[in-house]
């Protein structure tokens, strides 16, 4: 599983990219950002709640279904209906919303190594990757060496991914506006990180007893 700071991180910033116009007023916009983070932690809520955890539910974490994923991001884009937001203003909302709530599941799955019961409460099946891109985030704790270091891989790949994407916006944003702000920091970003993420790919680990599908490679494994 990613960390924390890694599913944060992503969730706010699928919320800087581009503030749906009915929430333009600097009031709103810190509050629709730490609505995204929220929304891209949410599935790791059964850390925090016995019921939802895996040893409670025959091994599976639940929380991490698609289900459970756009859950929010649904019941959020219904509020928004509710207090009148409308067309172009409630289709970019809703799509913030889902990118939030679906990229924890995404996060995961790229660690390549525990199975998600994508499909859950329909099939108990779960799915995973054969292979992985992200490090497993370590236990949490000051004095986990592996937790600096997990953590460390993670933003060594993600954040020049982040840059790249923030660069494209910003010069798009600037060309539609015809301004002269360039996308500065996500330039400045790629240059001071330098990193090869390909040099980061994390190992998968090998498990043998239930089955699960790989994602994308048409075979079916088995976990202990």
């Amino acid at each position: 599983m990613s960390s924390f700071i890694g599913h944060g991180l992503l969730g706010g910033t699928i919320g800087t990219i581009s503030y749906p116009p009915g929430l333009r007023a600097k009031i709103y916009r810190p509050v629709w950002v730490g609505w995204l983070v929220i929304i891209a932690l949410i599935p790791d809520l059964d850390y925090a709640v016995p019921m939802l955890q895996a040893s409670a539910n025959a091994g599976l974490r639940i929380t991490h279904s698609l289900l459970v994923a756009l859950l929010f991001p649904i019941l959020t884009l219904l509020g928004l209906l509710a207090l009148g937001m409308r067309q172009h203003q409630l289709w970019q909302s809703g799509l913030q919303l889902t990118l939030a709530g679906l990229s924890h599941l995404g996060m995961d799955l790229l660690v390549g190594v525990t199975p998600l019961p994508l499909l859950w409460p329909v099939s108990d099946r779960p799915f995973r990757l054969p292979f992985g891109l992200l490090p497993s985030a370590g236990k949490i704790s000051l004095y986990n060496y592996y937790f600096y270091y997990n953590l460390g891989i993670e933003l060594g790949v993600l954040l020049p991914l982040i840059g790249c994407f923030d660069f494209a916006i910003a010069a798009v944003t600037a060309a539609k506006m015809g301004s002269q702000r360039p996308a500065v920091m996500g330039v400045s970003l790629l240059y001071v990180l330098g990193l090869r993420t390909e040099s980061l790919i994390a190992p998968v680990a090998q498990r043998g007893g239930v089955p699960i599908t790989l994602l994308g490679s048409g075979r079916t494994s088995h976990q202990g």
